[in-house]
């Protein structure tokens, strides 16, 4: 008779208890990462907010704020002298000096090739980012936000390497859960934009959704933990033809943009490159004086879009006008990130639709919702990241048409680069394909990937 406590089921492999004590180290660094990275991004938004409103006051234009962080405030006098709305192409030259000509993308090109960045690099692209948000620019702020989040969690994965990695993904992920007010959508954002692919890998899901969390609880008690847009609205089965409208026509705008983007980009690239971020100031400066509705992010404009404020021709408007100003921003590779302009682009035209007879009678707060999650997919290839941060925003009454929006869009929307995906190998015995970060990946659909190498002088 065998002894007790001697039995084979008692003898599990050390493979598994090796497991074990890595992965606990791994969630309470990957919560600290989290906690810090919350901290630190509480007190850069205190330094946007601040820049944004002596320059808002300044110029005369102050945009309507989203409705997560301090409402639908909105000022608007126009500068005291029309001249002044030209100083804009001066200071976009300036900031473009002060950054280093990477954004968001490039850090991630370096991140999944796992090589080490010059320094000061992030610093700058924080600080060229916070600027250049804070004179109008149309990009967003988790363009910065995650840059921070991401250089804090790849100092750590160096300082603690018996870790493994896995750091980086909380920094990336509590930048962009803070920005978007959205930890879960963050987490699987900050997975599907390095990897490239569908298959998220588990090793990297885990800090990330960890590290939002953490990040979203430190930076939510400073600015809340409201969505940055509250849409609560119910829709059925019968949603589902509408949901695959949106989507078409989501493709159809996220196409637009990533495609005309390429474009400009080739056709100005010859310009110094300070000459490149004048001319979107230029463009700002006139905006300012014509159509001030079309400057900053445009969540709030988003939010107004979806109450009788707004006329179907004024949603019209400011979303031609919103994407000619991203064509540019994204030619030029101005600092920020462009999933913000994807859900606002969306989101205006998710409000427009709602005007429209037939199956697009349904509530706007639904359908804005759904445009502005549908380009995101199509933008950021991020199809999972998109669906969850419906449901953060709006609850998950509004999937049936959300979900047909989505996959639509991220079917339809054409990748950034052909070659899109992780170039997995074979899997093998030893490990699965996708343990193993992807290596010499095209960067990710960023308006900012495209030359990222590129920095300008000083």
């Amino acid at each position: 008779m065998r002894p007790l406590g001697r039995s084979p089921q008692l003898n599990f492999p050390t493979l598994w208890d090796q497991e074990v004590r890595h992965t606990g180290p791994l969630i309470l660094y990957s919560a600290f990462t989290g906690a810090l990275a919350g901290l630190l991004l509480a007190f850069l938004n205190a330094l946007l907010r601040a820049l944004t409103e002596a320059l808002g006051l300044f110029f005369g234009y102050l945009a309507p704020e989203p409705p997560g962080e301090g409402g639908l405030a909105q000022a608007f006098t126009g500068p005291s002298l029309w001249p002044l709305a030209f100083l804009l192409p001066l200071l976009f030259a300036l900031t473009s000096l002060l950054g280093t000509g990477q954004g968001l993308a490039a850090f991630l090109l370096q991140a999944r090739e796992d090589r080490p960045s010059p320094p000061s690099s992030h610093l700058r692209a924080v600080l060229g980012g916070i600027l250049q948000l804070s004179l109008y620019s149309p990009m967003g702020r988790e363009g910065p936000f995650g840059v921070l989040g991401l250089w804090l969690g790849r100092g750590l994965d160096r300082r603690f390497p018996r870790l493994g990695g896995g750091l980086a993904f909380a920094g990336l992920a509590a930048g962009l859960g803070a920005s978007l007010h959205a930890p879960v959508a963050g987490a699987l954002l900050a997975t599907e934009i390095l990897y490239r692919s569908l298959l998220l890998e588990a090793r990297a899901l885990t800090p990330a959704l960890i590290g939002a969390l953490a990040g979203f609880a430190v930076y939510g008690a400073f600015y809340g933990y409201t969505p940055l847009l509250t849409f609560q609205a119910q829709v059925d089965m019968g949603a589902l033809p509408a949901g695959a409208l949106v989507g078409l026509v989501a493709a159809a705008l996220a196409t637009l943009w990533v495609e005309g983007s390429r474009l400009l980009e080739a056709r100005i690239r010859p310009l110094p490159y300070p000459w490149r971020h004048a001319l979107l100031g230029l463009a700002l400066a006139l905006a300012l004086l014509f159509l001030p509705e079309a400057l900053g992010s445009g969540l709030g404009w988003v939010a107004v879009a979806t109450t009788p404020l707004l006329p179907p021709l004024a949603v019209l408007s400011l979303l031609f006008a919103k994407l000619l100003l991203l064509l540019l921003a994204s030619g030029i590779r101005a600092y920020g990130g462009p999933y913000t302009p994807a859900l606002v682009l969306g989101g205006l035209l998710g409000a427009f639709l709602a005007h429209l007879p037939g199956p697009m009678a349904l509530p706007p707060e639904t359908l804005a919702l759904a445009g502005g999650v549908a380009v995101l997919a199509g933008v950021a290839r991020a199809p999972f990241a998109a669906t969850v941060l419906a449901a953060e925003w709006g609850g998950y009454a509004t999937l049936p048409l959300v979900l047909p929006a989505v996959l639509l869009a991220y079917v339809l929307t054409p990748a950034y680069n052909p070659t899109e995906g992780v170039r997995e190998g074979q899997a093998t015995p030893e490990g699965s394909p996708s343990e193993t970060p992807p290596q010499r990946e095209p960067p990710p659909p960023d308006p900012e990937a495209a030359g990222g190498r590129e920095t300008p002088p000083g």
